[in-house]
C-alpha cells in the first residue's frame, strides 16, 4: 500500500490580485485621459496691461515725420570733436 502525501493547495493571494488589478486600471485610465480625451477649452480674460500693450503696438511710427518736424529742425548740435588721449610710449620697451 502506497502512502500518498499531497501538499495543501494555497489559495490565490487576494491582496496581490487586487493591487495588480488596481494598477492596471490606473494605467489604462491614465492612458485614456492622456491620449484620447479632448481637453476642455479654458476662457482666459486678458489683463488690462495687455490690452494697453495691444493699443500701443498698433501705433505706426514714421521716422521721416520726426526728422522733418520743425521742432526737430530747431534743435542745435552741441557735440564737439573728441580727440583720443595720448597713452603710453611709442615703444613700450624703451627705457
Amino acid at each position: 500500500m502506497a502512502i500518498v502525501v499531497e501538499e495543501e493547495k494555497k489559495g490565490a493571494n487576494w491582496i496581490t490580485v487586487l493591487s495588480v488589478s488596481i494598477g492596471l486600471i490606473a494605467v489604462f485610465a491614465g492612458a485614456y485621459y492622456l491620449f484620447f480625451k479632448q481637453p476642455e477649452l479654458i476662457d482666459v480674460v486678458v489683463p488690462a496691461d495687455l490690452e494697453r500693450l495691444r493699443v500701443i503696438s498698433e501705433v505706426r511710427f514714421d521716422p521721416r515725420e520726426v526728422v522733418d518736424a520743425p521742432s526737430f529742425q530747431g534743435l542745435r548740435d552741441f557735440s564737439g570733436t573728441l580727440s583720443a588721449p595720448r597713452t603710453g610710449k611709442a615703444n613700450p620697451f624703451a627705457p
